[in-house]
C-alpha cells in the first residue's frame, strides 16, 4: 500500500470513529431528554436538561467541523483549515468545561452544597479552562489537569455516597443499600470511560512512534465529553437515581447522630428504636424519604 493510500486509510478511520461514537451519542441523549422530560422538575433536573442539551449541540457542530476538516484531507479542498481546526479546539474545550463543571456540581449537591470540598476542583476546572482556551499551549497539561480534575470529582462523589451509606445502614433497607451502592459503580464506571481515553491519549502522545494515534483518540474524546455525563443520567434515571439519594441519607444519617447523641446523655435505656424505627416496608416513611429531618452537616 502506498503511502498515499495508508493516509486516505487513516482519514476515513478518523471519520468513522468521530461518527460512530457520535452514533451512540444521539442514542444516548434521546434517552436522556425522554427521562430529564418525565422527572420532576426542579432546579436540579433543569440544570441536568441544560447541560445535556448545551454539550449535545456543540458536540453536533464539532462532529460537522470533523467531517469537514477530513473531506479537505482526502480530497485537498480549499478551505481555511487552521482557523477552522482552532474553532473545533476551542468547542471541545468548552464542552470540557460544561461536562466537567457538571461532574462538580454534582459532588456539589451530594456533599450538602459544602463549597470547601468542591474548591480545589473548581480551581482545577479554571486552570483547565485557561489552558484550553490559550492557542499557543500544547494540549498535553489540559489534558493531564482533565484527568486529575474527573478523578478527585468521581472520587469524592463516590466517597461520599459509600460514607452516607455506610452511616446510615442500621436504617436502610437491604435492598435500598445496594441500589444507592450502585450509583458508586455508576459513577465509577461512567468516569472511568474517559479517563482511560485521556490517559491513552496522553500516552501515545508522549512516544513519537506513537503519536499518530493521538488524533483517533482525538475523534472519540470530541464525543465522550459529552457521552460521560449524558450516560450518568440515563443510568440513573433506568434505576436509582443519585440526586434522589442525597435527601434520603442524610435524614437517616441525622436520625443516627440524633440517636447517639440521646445515648450518651441518657442511659437509662436504649433510645435508637424510639428515635427512629426499623421500618420493613419497601418504601422509607415521609420524614426520611423527602428529608425533612434537620441536616446534620
Amino acid at each position: 500500500m502506498s503511502e498515499s493510500d495508508w493516509d486516505f486509510w487513516f482519514d476515513i478511520s478518523m471519520l468513522w470513529v468521530g461518527t460512530f461514537f457520535y452514533g451512540i451519542y444521539l442514542i444516548l441523549f434521546c434517552l436522556c431528554i425522554y427521562i430529564l422530560l418525565h422527572r420532576p422538575h426542579n432546579l436540579g433536573n433543569i440544570v441536568l436538561l441544560v447541560t445535556a442539551i448545551v454539550l449535545f449541540t456543540f458536540s453536533t457542530v464539532q462532529t460537522v467541523i470533523n467531517l469537514v476538516l477530513g473531506a479537505s484531507d482526502i480530497d485537498n479542498i480549499d478551505i481555511p483549515y487552521h482557523q477552522i481546526f482552532l474553532a473545533n479546539a476551542e468547542i471541545f474545550t468548552f464542552n470540557n468545561v460544561v461536562a466537567d463543571g457538571l461532574l462538580i456540581y454534582r459532588c456539589y449537591s451530594i456533599w450538602n452544597k459544602n463549597i470547601y470540598v468542591v474548591l480545589v476542583p473548581i480551581i482545577m476546572l479554571i486552570i483547565t479552562s485557561i489552558l484550553g482556551w490559550d492557542i499557543l499551549l500544547p494540549f498535553t497539561p489540559f489534558f493531564a489537569l482533565t484527568l486529575a480534575t474527573n478523578v478527585i470529582v468521581t472520587v469524592l462523589t463516590a466517597g461520599r455516597i459509600w460514607w452516607l451509606c455506610r452511616k446510615a445502614q442500621n436504617y436502610l433497607q437491604t435492598d435500598l443499600q445496594r441500589r444507592y451502592l450502585s450509583a458508586i459503580s455508576i459513577l465509577v464506571e461512567s468516569g472511568v470511560a474517559y479517563s482511560a481515553a485521556v490517559l491513552a491519549y496522553l500516552i501515545f502522545g508522549a512516544f513519537e512512534s506513537t503519536n499518530i494515534m493521538q488524533e483517533p483518540i482525538w475523534e472519540a474524546l470530541a464525543q465522550l465529553v459529552g457521552i460521560v455525563p449524558t450516560l450518568i443520567i440515563v443510568r440513573v434515571g433506568m434505576g436509582v437515581s443519585v440526586q434522589s439519594f442525597e435527601p434520603t441519607a442524610k435524614a437517616a444519617t441525622s436520625a443516627l447522630t440524633a440517636s447517639e447523641t440521646v445515648t450518651n446523655t441518657v442511659r437509662v435505656r436504649p433510645p435508637i428504636r424510639k428515635a427512629v424505627p426499623y421500618y420493613r416496608d419497601k418504601e422509607l416513611p415521609p420524614d426520611l424519604e423527602k428529608g425533612t429531618i434537620s441536616k446534620p452537616f
